[in-house]
């Protein structure tokens, strides 16, 4: 995911292995498209990076959308992007690649206008966002697709290097749930060198909600191992929603099929692992640092988002892994008609 500094996710979200029942979607399955772009490749030179470029789509869509599964390609060296769907006079200029500062783009105001289309696992170079029968994202007419992208080139060799989507969508008649997003980070980030640590971080909602959430994305870098999505209840008892052991490269999005619900609990735990082989300590940001970042979708009436606050370290606990708890910062749960 593109690096959201903490106001920016919060005002962005105004906008899972479960241990018993989970089907995970990877590149393997099955999309009927019904819309289809590619854009035109970057060239990246060997060890470059590339960061603050945006790309667009207008999708010239006169009804509303109703989107069930999205499939991301890339041609590699693609380290992350994200992707909103906004108003198609957002951002005004030709569609393709420009730069996101000249036009001021931003996840905050992308999120604002519109919503959460797609978002990319760490250098993933195919995956696929899908929803049970019937869920959707509800994209109105004359909108656009427009992302901020990511790229870093470890190999020898220059790249030119495009990404492509196919986008399946189905009749209004046959949704069932419209789909809301639900976005956690936690960048008060110091992960010990030369050691295994984890950081938990638990956020009240401020409210008591029966609702499911139907996919997960976790996102870290190349030093994360471990990722646990939760409900916790009243009584401090946790329910695990996402469990991952996981590396970058891999898809790291879930359909949990049946959803997971809430049972009217106020909290979510998000906890984020790594193992950092360095010298030096590891912070959020984007290459050469780490992350701990979640999406997820559910059928609350709600949106919502939060960040973190202040790190506590815990130390090194019997399997000498270095725990952090981290305190919730600012928390968003907006209702949505």
């Amino acid at each position: 995911m593109r690096l959201l500094p903490p106001p920016l996710l919060l005002c962005c979200v105004l906008l899972c292995f479960s241990l018993v029942a989970c089907s995970q979607q990877s590149e393997s399955g099955e999309i009927t498209p019904t819309l289809t772009h590619a854009f035109a490749p970057l060239a990246i030179e060997a060890g470059e990076e590339i960061s603050g470029v945006c790309q667009s789509w207008t999708l010239d869509n006169d009804e509303t959308l109703y989107v069930s599964k999205i499939r991301q390609r890339n041609e590699g060296a693609w380290h992350h992007s994200n992707w909103f769907f906004v108003p198609e006079d957002t951002y005004p200029g030709p569609d393709g690649t420009w730069d996101c500062d000249e036009r001021g783009f931003h996840d905050v105001s992308a999120a604002l206008e519109g919503g959460a289309f797609f978002a990319q696992s760490t250098q993933a170079l195919e995956e696929l966002q899908a929803f049970q029968e019937g869920a959707v994202l509800e994209i109105p007419p004359r909108h656009k697709i427009v992302g901020g992208v990511h790229l870093v080139n470890i190999s020898a060799s220059n790249l030119d290097t495009g990404l492509s989507f196919d986008i399946e969508t189905i009749p209004e008649q046959d949704v069932q749930v419209r789909l809301r997003p639900i976005a956690f980070t936690n960048t008060a980030l110091d992960i010990e060198p030369q050691a295994e640590s984890r950081f938990g971080m638990t956020c009240d909602l401020g409210v008591s909600s029966d609702y499911n959430i139907y996919y997960v994305l976790a996102h870290y870098h190349e030093w994360g191992n471990y990722f646990r999505l939760s409900f916790v209840d009243d009584d401090g008892g946790e329910r695990t929603i996402f469990e991952l052991r996981n590396s970058i490269g891999e898809p790291l999005g879930i359909t949990l099929d049946p959803p997971i619900n809430s049972q009217d609990a106020s909290k979510l735990r998000v906890e984020c692992g790594y193992i950092n082989d360095t010298e030096e300590p590891l912070t959020y940001g984007l290459s050469g640092h780490e992350m701990c970042v979640f999406l997820a979708y559910s059928d609350a009436d709600l949106k919502i988002g939060a960040t973190s606050g202040a790190n506590t370290a815990m130390g090194p606990n019997e399997s000498s892994v270095y725990m952090n708890e981290t305190a919730c910062g600012a928390v968003l749960a907006v209702p949505v008609p």
